[in-house]
């Protein structure tokens, strides 16, 4: 009986359905901590995703003139920067629907629960898929000729992306650069990787350094990407979820479960990515 005033309160918007609302909120916060694609995408863009965009900048790197340059000129050089608009074009939700039958068996908060943690999984997963179809605009590597396995094929990613030169980049060091790994090269590469040093370096779901570069397990890298070595923020993927909700089904005996997800996903920085594609 307990559980069937549950579902007449949620019914009426009285406590229990705000009960039922924070529970489900927290899928937001473990969205945020459980993918790994939030753990290196570009946090440094200006504006709210909810305005429906996010800008984020490159700036170009200085250069060095003899002294007396700029008064000759009369100025000094203007500052390069290069702006990268990120849309939030892509909009998902998820909807269901508990029949009251349902919720006679489980309860509305014991459903809500078994519900919260299938949503927050499902979010995570979407996220970091659309985040790793990303890398494929960047450089692909492979293996030096005469050699084989994971190891040679990560050295020598990481030897090519700290050698990158351009307008942007003279050379990217170990630190500033991050290492996704297949689990099929996580266990070759197992023996070669140091673990974590203690501190309060954001490493959270971080398995190890290779070569003085974190590295972190990929299970949602594209097909046949085995390895990905990229600048920490070459990707942006700013997005929102909107409140979860609980409603009324018009003209029938069930609620609704509601959640939105608003995201855009853009390489910032293709010119910084480099991955390996196995055969």
């Amino acid at each position: 009986m307990a559980r069937q005033n549950s579902l007449n309160i949620m019914v009426q918007g009285t406590e229990e359905k705000d009960k039922l609302a924070e529970i489900l909120d927290g899928v937001l916060e473990n969205v945020q901590v459980s993918a790994v694609s939030e753990q290196i995408k570009a946090k440094n863009g200006s504006g709210n995703p909810e305005s429906g965009s996010v800008e984020y900048k490159r700036f170009a790197n200085a250069e060095l003139q003899d002294k007396g340059t700029a008064r000759t000129a009369g100025k000094g050089n203007q500052l390069k920067a290069k702006p990268v608009i990120v849309n939030i074009d892509t909009d998902k939700e998820i909807v269901e629907e508990l029949q009251n039958k349902d919720v006679k068996l489980y309860g509305v908060v014991g459903m809500a629960e078994k519900r919260k943690d299938n949503h927050k999984k499902r979010i995570v997963a979407y996220l970091d898929r659309e985040f790793f179809a990303k890398v494929t605009e960047g450089t692909k590597v492979t293996a030096p000729t005469g050699t084989t396995g994971a190891k040679a094929i990560v050295d020598n990613l990481i030897l090519t992306a700290k050698a990158t030169k351009n307008d942007f980049i003279d050379g990217i060091d170990a630190e500033d650069l991050v290492l996704i790994v297949s689990p099929k090269y996580r266990r070759e590469l197992k023996d070669y990787m140091d673990e974590l040093p203690n501190g309060t370096e954001p490493t959270y779901a971080a398995i190890g350094r290779y070569d003085s570069v974190i590295v972190y397990e990929g299970t949602r890298l594209p097909e046949n990407v085995s390895a990905v070595v990229m600048m920490n923020g070459a990707i942006a993927q700013p997005y929102y979820v909107s409140e979860y909700d609980a409603e009324k089904i018009p003209l029938d005996d069930a609620i609704a479960l509601e959640s939105f997800l608003y995201k855009g996903t853009k390489a910032l920085m293709p010119d910084t990515i480099y991955y390996n594609e196995e055969a």
